[in-house]
């Protein structure tokens, strides 16, 4: 028990009363230290979710720029935010066949034996390209460009004040409890404004709000431990319904995915045709349940649990 007490004491935890440059370099810090832990395995690829891991933590962290980079100075945000976004980027394409692979792989099991057969030519022909994407990623992470923005960024993550925008006021917003409820009320309303173009079928007009409903869901994720009781509900909700939208993306980019392969031979492109059925079937059963949910996220009693989250920052 006193190795816990002790362990507690030494780990900082957010305070409504943190100037919001200092409370976002405590949680820079807890992410890079993610972000770094899932390195190893996103360079071997021995198990997919290191790469999903790591892809996250920078996810993340682009996502609190773009939430508090107002409180650094541009040049900082600038530069952190290119190394995170070359990073990302590199993730990202293994990360597509990861799941891309995977989804092929369950929709395998429903086959008859000939068509597995066939559907794992396409697999291997699939994973030869991410092995190629792992190698573009390894020389990234071994480049001394990604060394000196990692050593940088831990410099940034550790050292307060480092890169905070100075005061103009003493008296002008910046402790956490001034600050933020207006940062997630903003947030929210980016994605409630969606009731404007819903109902719709547009994917692109999906993929936006599940882009928004993911910056609400990091924001809230962030400050937790700070907000009230009924952020865990209301946070439960936000996870259901971008759980929702990023399956209904994934099956955009996947058929999209597929549809752009060449040099298939007939049967390859006849079981792959089968494959890009089953997904738009799924597609209809998601978008009826995700409209169903929408109007759940949208009634009173949610909404009061977000407002109701806010009030202990008083």
């Amino acid at each position: 028990m006193a190795a816990d007490d002790n362990k507690r004491k030494k780990q900082k935890e957010l305070l409504p009363t943190d100037p919001m440059a200092e409370a976002g370099r405590l949680i820079f810090a807890r992410q890079i230290r993610r972000m770094l832990s899932h390195e190893a395995g996103s360079r071997t690829g021995a198990d997919i979710e290191s790469v999903h891991q790591m892809r996250v933590a920078i996810r993340r962290m682009r996502s609190l720029f773009n939430l508090i980079g107002a409180h650094y100075r541009p040049k900082t945000t600038a530069r952190f935010e290119r190394g995170l976004r070359q990073t990302a980027r590199a993730l990202g394409a293994i990360r597509d066949l990861d799941v891309l692979i995977l989804d092929l792989q369950h929709y395998q099991e429903t086959l008859s034996p000939d068509d597995q057969a066939v559907l794992a030519q396409v697999v291997s022909m699939l994973d030869a390209r991410r092995g190629a994407c792992r190698v573009r990623l390894n020389q990234l992470l071994d480049s001394k460009r990604y060394a000196r923005f990692i050593r940088a960024f831990q410099r940034f993550a550790k050292r307060p004040g480092k890169g905070a925008r100075r005061l103009k006021r003493s008296e002008a917003p910046h402790q956490l409890r001034h600050v933020l409820p207006l940062l997630l009320h903003e947030r929210l309303a980016r994605v409630r404004a969606y009731d404007t173009v819903l109902p719709a079928s547009d994917d692109a007009i999906l993929h936006a709000l599940r882009v928004e409903y993911k910056q609400l869901r990091y924001a809230l994720e962030f400050f937790q431990p700070i907000l009230g009781r009924s952020a865990g509900y209301f946070l439960k909700q936000v996870k259901e319904m971008q759980e929702i939208l990023g399956r209904i993306n994934d099956i955009a980019v996947f058929t999209g995915y597929v549809s752009r392969l060449n040099q298939l031979r007939p049967e390859q492109s006849a079981v792959l045709n089968g494959y890009v059925a089953a997904r738009k079937d799924e597609l209809v059963v998601l978008r009826e349940r995700f409209y169903d949910d929408w109007a759940r996220f949208n009634s009173r009693a949610a909404q009061r649990k977000f407002s109701d989250s806010l009030l202990i920052l008083r």
